[in-house]
């Protein structure tokens, strides 16, 4: 508690914080509920046409992580206002010009002009050479989790009454978040003094001169968002056809789930500065692997309410430790840098697993698909067990 009373105390931090939660509830409302529902239902635009817009903005914001973050380490929050900006502009054009063209490019836009937000966050909240980052973590995860998950549901209470209704509430929270950063944080900061051109391979290259880096930090990150992306296509069929859940069961089982995970991050981020990483690592996903296990032998509603449950706090177990072994190998100085990276790589394994998973479940059924995550998780934890962590990253 003590972490955040000092992140609400500081105008700055409080800022990032508000924007996130503002960014995160409007895009995840944006695109995972309103998109789809406005092109097909009012614009009598196809599915098709929804999907590559959602598509689209996914993939460019994921390409475009790095270079924002290496704009942001020179040039500070001004890139963060610009992309603010950007964000806005592709919400109103959307709004008014309501062709299958512009949903596609303007979600693109939206992605580049979202791309670096949690960069600054990340950077301006909980700094990789902060002693007690993990908490910060833990509260950062809190308030992403918050708004990407309520902007979703939330939204359809408006959109029972009215699309028009909606669409000019996303506008104005979205005008809200760039009004937050316009008084909130500070206009102008330190530049930094590269003036190289930014190039992903650099950089990667660069941050694989770490032994770490190579031998642990890019296999793990790419395996465990392929892991969690295997599932992703999968969950609402297997909720419907193998556990009987109708909707309604289906989305409390996911609130069930988003709902441990928040309230399970600021604890597990506290202990992540006090605890082995590898012990968290090693028992979160070892606890994944064993609850996704367990959804196999699940026949009633209130049992998969449960065991989802169970695997959001897995989840929230691994995030934040995750995420303080990540920062071990970025450079204080061009940390938004490094986050960018690692993010565009976390995103080549969120796009591998869908499609991986979708050939699984098509050839062998979806409870292979799920046979293989937990066993990829299963064998992360044995390795993070096993493997000596801590002589890759000499205090």
């Amino acid at each position: 508690m003590q972490e955040l009373k000092v992140v609400l105390s500081s105008k700055k931090e409080l800022g990032l914080l508000l924007l996130l939660l503002l960014m995160e509830f409007t895009r995840g409302a944006f695109f995972l509920t309103f998109l789809p529902l406005y092109a097909v239902n009012y614009l009598s635009i196809s599915v098709a046409t929804a999907g590559l817009a959602v598509s689209a903005h996914y993939l460019i914001e994921t390409l475009f992580k790095g270079a924002a973050g290496w704009q942001l380490d020179r040039r500070g929050y001004p890139v963060l206002l610009m992309g603010l900006v950007l964000g806005l502009v592709s919400l109103i054009l959307m709004k008014f010009y309501q062709s299958p063209a512009v949903l596609i490019v303007g979600s693109a836009f939206f992605g580049l002009g979202v791309s670096p937000v949690w960069l600054a966050v990340i950077s301006g909240v909980a700094p990789v050479d902060l002693k007690q980052r993990a908490a910060r973590m833990g509260i950062v995860f809190t308030v992403w989790l918050l708004g990407g998950a309520g902007g979703p549901v939330i939204i359809n209470f408006f959109i029972s009454l009215n699309y028009n209704l909606a669409f000019w509430l996303l506008i104005f929270l979205w005008g809200t978040a760039l009004a937050i950063s316009l008084t909130l944080l500070p206009w102008m900061e330190r530049k930094n003094s590269d003036s190289s051109g930014f190039s992903f391979w650099r950089e990667v290259k660069i941050m694989t001169q770490n032994k770490a880096v190579k031998t642990l930090l890019l296999p793990g990150m790419f395996l465990q968002t392929a892991a969690a992306g295997l599932l992703l296509p999968l969950l609402p069929l297997y909720a419907q056809n193998y556990l009987g859940l109708n909707p309604n069961q289906y989305a409390v089982l996911l609130i069930a789930g988003g709902a441990s995970a928040a309230l399970s991050f600021l604890p597990m981020g506290r202990l992540a500065d006090r605890i082995r990483l590898k012990t968290l690592l090693g028992g979160g996903f070892g606890l994944s692997a064993l609850f996704l296990a367990l959804f196999s032998a699940v026949r009633d509603p209130l049992g998969a309410y449960l065991l989802a449950a169970l695997t959001g706090f897995s989840y929230a177990i691994v995030l934040p430790a995750w995420n303080n072994l990540l920062a071990k190998a970025i450079s204080p100085g061009r940390q938004a840098t490094g986050w960018g990276v690692f993010a565009t790589i976390e995103g080549l394994g969120i796009a591998v697993g869908p499609a991986l998973g979708g050939i699984v479940a098509s050839t062998l059924g979806i409870p292979y698909a799920i046979i293989l995550s937990t066993i990829i998780l299963g064998a992360m934890s044995c390795f993070y067990f096993l493997y000596p962590i801590e002589r890759l990253f000499p205090k």
